[in-house]
């Protein structure tokens, strides 16, 4: 009777592996298995836009942040200083700003003191002239008037040019125009709105410098959980240097690399099953999202001359792809590196579903011995 049973024990035995083995071999066209799964999780690098001496350090590894909380905080006094010194440029630009519009006025003021003594002189020589044409005064006279007209206009020329030249360190907000009375309006309306280009330098300087002030403040910017922490308060940081990473629980995904051969298998929306190394037992279900469609050529890279290799061996290795896949109820104490099996449904044959499920169940059960 113990023959018996052990006979048929063995031949149990040998049958199921029998049968397992024949799935296995022929799973990549039926029902696509891989043992190279890994879990995925986003993380964003923390990197300070400014460099500095780190003074305090608000977290601690494995803290768990929400967007806007603190993460640590760099020395303030050189950005503090640039930005008084940025403040007070614009100060000094403003105050040259005020000083040239009082230069504009004055000079518009000579520009109506030359224009009336051109328009007396004018006068002068017009009667001058008629005296002259009479005989009354001498040549000489008559010369004088002549070059009093000449000086007085030349007179105007300079004060116009003076006031243009004082309009293009003003940016040219006003316009050159002969017309004391059209200056003036000018001057007056432009004075509240015009920026010269040095206050717009000044001004552009100031906000960087506060923007570089208030980048000292790292923060987070997205919630998640701390990794890779080994900021210490003293040590200088370089800015751009990445100094921790932020670890983005609810955005995650496993990464499975299946034979090509089963690639009419692994289409968006087919289910899968999954086995976890880090919880023996278990088994989830998930669904295929996408896949990688390239992957990197070693052989071939950009812009480079092909390396061939040489291989002796008849039957070459199959090529893997890259398949995102989302797992429903993984539990979140899964860490990003986590491995996994993954089992894909066959979808048409109830009989290789079957076989599929207690294979990637035996597989979660083999994990609690390897």
């Amino acid at each position: 009777m113990k023959d018996t049973i052990y006979k048929y024990a063995i031949y149990t035995v040998f049958v199921c592996t029998l049968g397992f083995s024949a799935f296995l071999i022929s799973s990549d066209n039926i029902s696509p298995f891989t043992t190279q799964a890994t879990l995925h999780k986003t993380v964003a690098n923390i990197a300070p836009e400014v460099s500095g001496v780190i003074t305090t350090v608000y977290v601690n590894n494995g803290q768990h942040v929400s967007a806007g909380d603190p993460l640590f905080s760099i020395d303030k006094h050189s950005y503090e200083l640039a930005v008084r010194q940025a403040r007070a440029e614009l100060h000094q630009a403003l105050e040259s700003k005020s000083a040239k519009w009082q230069e504009l006025q004055s000079a518009n003021q000579v520009l109506s003191q030359r224009n009336i003594e051109w328009h007396n002189t004018n006068n002068k020589f017009i009667r001058y002239k008629k005296l002259f044409n009479k005989g009354l005064i001498t040549q000489q006279d008559f010369d004088d008037a002549r070059m009093n007209v000449n000086v007085a206009k030349s007179a105007v020329e300079v004060a116009n040019a003076d006031i243009l030249r004082i309009q293009t360190e003003l940016s040219g907000v006003v316009t050159a125009d002969s017309s004391t009375h059209k200056i003036q309006a000018r001057i007056s309306k432009a004075s509240n709105q015009a920026k010269s280009a040095a206050i717009e330098i000044a001004e552009v300087k100031l906000a960087a410098a506060q923007l570089d002030l208030a980048r000292t403040d790292v923060v987070a910017q997205t919630a998640g959980t701390i990794s890779n922490l080994q900021l210490q308060t003293g040590t200088y940081i370089n800015k751009g240097s990445v100094s921790l990473f932020l670890v983005n629980e609810d955005n995650r995904w496993l990464s499975a690399d299946f034979n090509e051969k089963g690639i009419a298998h692994l289409q968006a929306g087919r289910s899968v099953w999954v086995s976890f190394d880090a919880l023996p037992g278990q088994v989830f279900t998930g669904s295929i999202t996408n896949q990688d469609r390239a992957i990197f050529d070693a052989s071939n890279p950009t812009n480079q001359l092909s390396t061939v290799v040489n291989d002796s061996r008849w039957i070459r290795e199959q090529q893997k792809i890259r398949t995102r896949i989302h797992v429903e109820g993984a539990s979140s104490a899964l860490i990003a590196g986590s491995r996994a099996s993954v089992m894909v449904e066959n979808g048409q044959s109830t009989l290789v579903n079957a076989i599929g499920f207690y294979w990637i169940k035996l597989v979660s059960w083999f994990r609690y011995i390897y």
